[in-house]
């Protein structure tokens, strides 16, 4: 499993909430719409597949930030408190 940031800017907001609800599936969101992911390589295909058919390539963006095991260990927050990162059971719903 690794493990990646989803990060998104959707120009239209019912495409917005279509998005957030497909990461949701696979991950957890540490900010509106930044997403943080444990993804074998079948999930991660998976994602990027349902993504991909519901954005607009010419108005949308998501970005795969690829994060190796001490970076996710290390990630900080100023401010409201964030779960680390195995906190949670993640259920991927296909």
């Amino acid at each position: 499993m690794d493990s990646y940031m989803v990060a998104y800017d959707i120009s239209d907001p019912k495409r917005l909430r279509k998005v957030a609800r497909v990461c949701e599936d696979f991950g957890y969101r540490k900010q509106f719409s930044v997403f943080l992911c444990r993804l074998s390589a079948t999930d991660f295909v998976r994602l990027r597949s349902r993504l991909y058919d519901l954005l607009k390539l010419e108005e949308d963006q998501v970005l795969f930030i690829p994060l190796c095991a001490k970076c996710v260990n290390q990630i900080e927050a100023i401010g409201r408190p964030t779960e680390a990162h195995d906190a949670k059971d993640v259920v991927v719903v296909v």
